[in-house]
């Protein structure tokens, strides 16, 4: 399968996390959909459909302890922006030498 470098205990973990973060949901047709969507997560991960990205998106906050969620959307937004305004000078820069 995918080649993860975490161990099976803390995937087993994160898989029990993510059923247990819909222990509560008692209307029928928000579980049929969470039932359907949980069954589309299962094939496209059987099927190799999904990049290795896209497998660690669960895993982000394990992985990288300073992944967090900004303060507000402003901060948030401004980290973003000027992140990309920085990328973008330094791609520029190494593209003219």
């Amino acid at each position: 399968m995918y080649s993860l470098q975490l161990p099976v205990s803390a995937i087993r973990t994160k898989i029990r996390q993510e059923f247990e973060r819909h222990r509560y949901v008692n209307q029928l047709p928000v579980v049929d959909v969470l039932l359907f969507q949980s069954h589309s997560e299962f094939q496209e991960t059987m099927n190799y459909w999904k990049q290795l990205s896209q497998l660690m998106k669960y895993f982000r906050a394990e992985e990288d302890p300073s992944a967090k969620l900004p303060k507000n959307f402003m901060s948030g937004f401004m980290e973003v922006c000027c992140l990309g305004i920085s990328s973008f000078r330094l791609t520029q820069s190494r593209s003219l030498d």
